[in-house]
């Protein structure tokens, strides 16, 4: 019985385990060229009216997006055109790097 026990506690910690890879395996990045349509300094978002985003698979359009940092929005200005890379973990999309 002790063995048992111990055998399905080593497959759930590996199970665990292969889980938590897979979850950072799937993070995917993404690079993309826009327009900057509006700022949020508060909230730490910008929303950008862009191109095809590659790496990403995702066509053109206007979206807001939340950046790593908000120290990062600080010399931007709408209608300006930038150059950013982005990260989509599944579920969210977050600007790494915007210039």
């Amino acid at each position: 019985m002790k063995i048992f026990l111990m055998i399905m506690l080593l497959a759930a910690a590996g199970a665990g385990s292969a889980f938590a890879q897979h979850e950072s395996a799937s993070q995917k990045t993404g690079k993309g060229t826009g327009l900057i349509q509006r700022i949020d300094r508060e909230k730490g978002a910008v929303t950008i009216k862009h191109g095809p985003l590659q790496g990403l698979d995702m066509p053109g359009m206007t979206m807001s997006f939340p950046v790593k940092d908000k120290a990062m929005l600080s010399n931007l200005q709408p209608l300006q055109k930038v150059d950013f890379e982005i990260t989509y973990d599944g579920k969210n999309y977050l600007i790494t790097n915007i210039k």
